[in-house]
């Protein structure tokens, strides 16, 4: 999925000038600020549920991304690694 963001030249200028000062909480906070129109208008389109056969065409997609991505070399996760006390082992 590709999100094209218009920004205003201001916008657009605030964050050049944020990025060169490399202030990343004021990068951040800038994005945030432009980008919730955008994320609100897709939420609004987005439908409420998908078909089965749409669910799948997007997880074989995230598949094939993840592939090109990582390649063979990654190993699968353990048994215990995806178990509930393998996931918060470390959290009392």
């Amino acid at each position: 999925m590709k999100i094209t963001v218009d920004l205003s030249l201001d916008t657009e200028a605030q964050l050049r000038g944020r990025i060169a000062r490399g202030d990343a909480e004021a990068v951040r906070a800038l994005l945030v600020e432009a980008l919730t129109p955008t994320v609100l208008a897709l939420l609004r389109e987005a439908p409420s549920s998908f078909s089965d056969d749409t669910f799948e065409t997007m997880a074989d997609q995230l598949a094939d991304e993840l592939f090109v991505s990582f390649g063979l070399n990654v190993s699968p996760l353990s048994d215990y690694a995806v178990s509930r006390a393998g996931i918060y082992e470390d959290h009392p």
